[in-house]
């Protein structure tokens, strides 16, 4: 069985991915934490997330976490359409 993030879940992976600071693979707690530092508010902000479709990241991300671990890579979660 696949499981995918929602796509605004994945529009905030993939913002994390693309940050050429990053070193090593963001995992789902990388992901977590980059929410709980203000990236859904940059994303609202850049027009790339709506408000309501933020206020659903972090109860999604908390759900992967508990289901596939903290140390997931979050990249495995990216839903292409």
């Amino acid at each position: 069985m696949s499981v995918f993030a929602s796509e605004p879940l994945s529009r905030a992976i993939e913002t994390v991915l693309n940050d050429e600071n990053r070193e090593n693979p963001p995992t789902l707690a990388t992901i977590r934490e980059a929410l709980a530092s203000g990236l859904a508010a940059r994303l609202i902000g850049d027009g790339t997330l709506e408000e309501d479709e933020a206020d659903l990241l972090m109860p999604e991300i908390e759900e992967l976490i508990m289901r596939f671990g903290a140390d997931a890579l979050a990249e495995e979660f990216l839903r292409y359409e």
